[in-house]
């Protein structure tokens, strides 16, 4: 009941944003959908969205939620390498925070629990939570994209199969996406004025392919990338 009421708060507050800045003319609409996406992809997006949501409103609840779905699920961090464009300032200054590590979540949700025992029990009631294995979840790959840089992921994938690419950043700026083949052909993109990006596509043929997620904005941004 708890986990429906927050994704239907997330939603309607994602929702509300979208209309603002279209009415302030500082976005434009999205592309439509291409594809749907897998459960484990959901997962990554639903936890991010939790994640952002707590940090973004001190909210104790929501960063428990987001712990647990990435505990249950397998989540787990995979360092990948990536191709930088762009210098990381460190003195960029940021309000956008996003965390899919249980440890660091459980931490900052107890600190916002500010003592109250129903927050704090369920904060050891996700400590105690048995981990899934991560042969059923899913690798997500922590990086920092500079201001107005970009990092391209290049990765081996089946030809004739289902793939798929998800990106949440931390709020602070606009991300895009591009996906290209081994000759740099364009496969796929979501460019909408958002970090939180989805791409999927079905190569014709095995081999190498490309995900280049741009930064379009004036500080760096720490974001979640997941792909299959």
């Amino acid at each position: 009941m708890i986990r429906k009421f927050l994704i239907a708060a997330i939603l309607t507050m994602t929702v509300a944003a979208g209309a603002w800045a279209q009415k302030d003319g500082s976005a434009e609409k999205k592309e439509e959908a291409k594809g749907t996406p897998s459960e484990a992809a959901q997962n990554v997006q639903l936890a991010a969205s939790l994640a952002k949501y707590g940090y973004d409103n001190m909210n104790a609840l929501s960063l428990i939620q987001a712990a647990q779905i990435v505990k249950e699920n397998g989540i787990q961090r995979k360092d990948e390498e990536g191709e930088s464009e762009g210098t990381v300032n460190q003195g960029d200054k940021k309000n956008g925070k996003i965390s899919l590590d249980v440890n660091q979540l459980l931490t900052d949700a107890t600190e916002y629990a500010s003592g109250d025992k129903t927050l704090l029990a369920l904060v050891d009631k996700v400590k105690n939570t048995a981990s899934r294995g991560a042969v059923n979840g899913a690798y997500t790959t922590y990086y920092r994209v500079a201001a107005h840089g970009s990092v391209t992921f290049y990765t081996n994938f089946y030809g004739q199969s289902f793939c798929e690419a998800v990106v949440v950043g931390d709020g602070d700026t606009d991300l895009d996406v591009y996906v290209y083949d081994g000759n740099w052909n364009l496969i796929d993109s979501d460019t909408d004025y958002s970090d939180r990006c989805y791409v999927s596509w079905n190569p014709r043929w095995t081999g190498k392919f490309y995900i280049k997620v741009v930064n379009r904005g004036g500080v760096y941004n720490n974001m979640y990338f997941y792909h299959n």
